[in-house]
């Protein structure tokens, strides 16, 4: 048989025609698995190991193709049928018609992956993997100014470096609020280590002055308490930018990490007056939360944008500030709101790279336009400027939960655990979590956690006697509640426990000076109270006042336990529609 022949003899017995059938129908099946695979959570190793049966069998379905043929009398092998008696043309027809279905399947399972792609490519993509092997902490830096009058400058400047740090992606940096705890404390950098789980310390001091500033760095290996880098700069203090730019590529260097030149932004001359007003700002800002604190820190922050109005990190410092006093009652939410958005709008025309803008923006979407989605796409685009944002995971945190992932919620809220270890706010945020998912015991271990490192902070106790409840331990949240600094919520817990204890009188009392008292304040928190009174009228009554008063405790209605009961009613999911919720 010549090699003519030989290929007729191959398109009579539809080997050809054979083959791409098979290849049509595999790819076809692949891309089945490929699709399913992550909806069943089936392991990566099944789509790889029918692959490899595929290619396995590919060839003994060649064989099978030459070797036998099908009859009207079932399935023979091709030497013994006859040539007038074969039906292979019949055979090839069907098999056009198989091969043209599939590609057509084929086709639209291609339209199908391609959606999916681009929807995952929609999502935030949030990178929840540690690194501590190149882990770092920047200490506050040491103030060796003679009169001891530079502080917050010294703090300023560690911060700075510390946020530049934040975006080299490869750098699992410590946050601010954990790093900056151990200000004043004698304590070994060993054992500062231990505490914030890092690999690496880095300390400083500052003198300054007049118009000279001196720094000194060391970076510390805390494995072997080896001091693996320092060095000293003296320039002028138009020049900081310089410094912390140096500092951080330096620090980078050393631990042999890859820098981009759009990772760290390039050295500026900033004005000396406008940076010094800053930091101190700042300074007051983070370390006071009182009225008179946050006013201070609002006058410094406007005097030093008045000398320049394009620093985004003064910009959204200040944006913070009037949130603050939203919350505090110091201005109207009406007030608040302007205001947030106007800073924020000039901080993005003024650096379109900052991060901090982007998940300031995130909190203002949920918080003043309930668009979910818009807040989760705003969060994604300050993580994929860095990663690490600790700001940018709590908003992507919060979209999560919202959106009913509370898995990745939790998870989310454990990274920033991991880059801020010592912050009872982080461990309030997974209380807070677990507490909506009605995970009662995983979120008494961490509002435990959170009380252990800051016994006087607000609103923690509140939660903790909402979870004691939640597992009917009332007598137990009674005594909790009493620690409640913020008697607005200390009343609701006790209106709630009260009750449920049976005493009315004193539920009803604790109710009622709630409610002469704190009406606009915790409208939300009132609503909470009759609905687990089950008092459905006054519930839907507060809750209505609470969309008057723009009330932002309303973003957590879709969660909280408290109105479980009446998820599913006509009336509460009407209620749900007015608040427009966008996802």
């Amino acid at each position: 048989m010549n090699l003519n022949d030989f290929f007729n003899e191959l398109r009579r017995r539809n080997v050809f025609k054979g083959t791409v059938s098979y290849l049509v129908f595999s790819w076809v099946l692949l891309q089945v698995i490929a699709i399913l695979t992550p909806i069943i959570n089936a392991p990566v190793w099944v789509g790889k190991m029918i692959l490899i049966i595929l290619i396995v069998l590919l060839p003994v379905w060649v064989c099978i193709s030459w070797f036998f043929e099908i009859t009207a009398d079932g399935i023979k092998k091709t030497r013994n049928v006859p040539k007038e008696k074969s039906i292979t043309q019949k055979t090839g027809q069907k098999l056009n018609t198989f091969i043209i279905a599939f590609l057509a399947l084929a086709i639209i399972l291609l339209f199908v992956d391609r959606f999916r792609l681009r929807s995952q490519k929609n999502e935030p993509t949030i990178a929840l993997e540690t690194n501590p092997e190149k882990s770092i902490a920047v200490l506050p830096f040491s103030d060796m100014s003679p009169n001891k009058q530079q502080g917050y400058f010294a703090d300023g400047l560690a911060e700075e470096v510390l946020n530049s740090l934040v975006k080299i992606n490869e750098l699992q940096v410590t946050s601010r609020t954990s790093a900056f705890s151990f200000k004043n404390k004698a304590m070994d950098l060993s054992e500062i280590a231990k505490t914030l789980q890092v690999a690496y310390i880095l300390e400083g001091s500052v003198r300054s002055q007049d118009s000279v500033i001196r720094v000194s760095v060391n970076l510390v290996e805390t494995k072997g308490d080896n001091n693996i880098w320092s060095q000293s700069w003296e320039k002028e203090l138009k020049n900081i930018f310089k410094i912390q730019n140096e500092i951080a590529e330096a620090v980078a260097e050393n631990l042999q990490l890859r820098i981009l030149d759009k990772i760290i932004p390039k050295a500026e001359e900033p004005n000396t007056d406008a940076y010094t007003l800053f930091l101190e700002g700042r300074h007051i800002f983070h370390n006071n939360f009182d009225d008179s604190s946050l006013l201070k820190a609002e006058q410094l922050l406007n005097k030093s944008l008045a000398i320049d109005s394009t620093y985004a990190p003064a910009l959204i410092t200040l944006g913070n500030i009037y949130h603050s006093k939203n919350n505090f009652g110091i201005i109207d939410y009406e007030e608040a709101k302007k205001l947030t958005y106007q800073v924020a709008e000039k901080a993005i025309q003024a650096d379109s790279t900052y991060a901090e803008t982007y998940a300031f923006l995130s909190l203002l979407s949920l918080e003043y336009e309930n668009d979910i989605g818009k807040a989760g796409r705003l969060a994604e685009k300050a993580l994929r400027l860095e990663p690490n944002n600790e700001t940018a995971l709590h908003r992507a945190s919060e979209v999560a939960l919202l959106r009913g992932n509370t898995e990745e919620a939790i998870a989310i809220h454990k990274k920033v655990i991991t880059l801020d270890p010592i912050n009872a706010g982080n461990y309030y945020s997974l209380a807070n979590t677990y507490y909506m998912a009605k995970k009662f015991k995983e979120a008494e271990i961490a509002i435990k956690e959170s009380i252990d490192l800051n016994a006087h902070q607000d609103v923690a106790y509140s939660l903790y006697a909402l979870i004691l409840i939640n597992q009917k331990r009332y007598k137990e949240a009674l005594e909790v509640i009493k620690k409640e600094p913020l008697e607005g919520f200390r009343l609701h817990i006790e209106a709630i426990v009260y009750h449920l204890l049976g005493d009315e009188e004193k539920s009803n009392a604790a109710l009622t000076k709630m409610i002469n008292e704190y009406e606009k304040a915790w409208s939300f928190q009132i609503a909470g109270t009759y609905a687990v009174l089950q008092d459905k009228e006054k519930m839907y009554y507060w809750l209505e006042k609470a969309r008057t008063y723009n009330d932002l405790g309303l973003i957590e209605l879709p969660n909280e336990p408290m109105f479980e009961a009446y998820r599913n009613e006509t009336r509460f999911k009407e209620f749900m529609k007015k608040l427009d919720y966008k996802y």
